[in-house]
């Protein structure tokens, strides 16, 4: 009899220090858990390029790259999708879009409008915009 008491509290000391151990390291994890980053760090993710214009819409997915602007995704998406593209930038460094894709900026009163993540952006600002893992960028003609 004292034998199987000796056991019953011989196991319960250790069971009770492994829980105790458990709960302490699931809170070292989930404390540092920000810093455990085991993805490559050379991928940046990805972003989505939408062109919606009257007669087409088109869709680009691609890497986004360090210090990448709205303009240089579509410049990106130019060059894999065969898009003709017309712009400037004037001396203040402010972005003008003349055509995209045989769509003329400005015919029928009919802008291109451009946005990201849904919220409206002005062309002049296409190469100061900032794009991110997960952005949206659309481009309409309204």
């Amino acid at each position: 009899m004292k034998y199987k008491k000796l056991l019953t509290g011989f196991f319960k000391k250790p069971l009770f220090a492994q829980i105790i151990l458990l709960m302490a390291l699931a809170g070292i994890i989930s404390f540092f858990k920000p810093s455990f980053d085991f993805s490559n760090g050379n991928t940046s993710g990805l972003a989505t390029l939408v062109i919606n214009l009257e007669t087409e819409k088109r869709f680009f997915e691609g890497e986004v790259v360090k210090d990448m602007t709205m303009l240089d995704a579509l410049n990106a998406a130019v060059s894999v999708g065969n898009i003709k593209l017309n712009y400037a930038i004037d001396k203040s460094g402010d972005v003008n879009i003349m055509e995209i894709d045989g769509h003329t900026n400005g015919v029928d009163n009919k802008y291109f409008v451009f946005y990201l993540n849904s919220k409206k952006v002005a062309a002049k600002d296409l190469n100061k915009k900032p794009v991110y893992n997960r952005d949206r960028i659309e481009i309409r003609n309204e």
